[in-house]
């Protein structure tokens, strides 16, 4: 009971606090103009807003539509014009490749090493 009526209080306690923090806020004028901060955020706000609501009445969403779906046909066509198992067998081979070029390079440098300490 004693620990509730304490939570109860440092909550009121907080809420006061923050009451008088924002109202505090409510009075900025930090640049000076003679319009309070609060209302200059606020008419921003609102703008943006309108903007936003303006250009989303003017958007064609159909038209959006009609272009991602011609975007996902083209991916489609593009996926199925490919061989799917070819592409894979080059990825071997250059994996090979790669692999055994790396060896014969190993080699190399180990060789004009070996070449290097003997003409000395």
């Amino acid at each position: 009971m004693l620990r509730k009526k304490l939570t109860e209080v440092a909550v009121d306690s907080f809420t006061d606090y923050l009451k008088e923090r924002l109202e505090h806020l409510k009075q900025l004028d930090l640049d000076h103009d003679g319009v309070k901060d609060v209302d200059q955020i606020i008419a921003i706000l609102h703008k943006c807003g309108v903007a936003l609501k303006d250009c989303l009445d003017t958007t064609d969403f159909s038209k959006i539509g009609n272009g991602l779906e011609q975007i996902m046909n083209g991916a489609n066509l593009v996926k199925d014009s490919i061989d799917g198992e070819k592409v894979q067998a080059v990825g071997v081979e250059l994996k090979a490749g790669l692999s055994k070029l790396s060896e014969l390079a190993q080699l190399g440098i180990t060789e004009m090493k070996h070449q290097k300490g003997q003409s000395r």
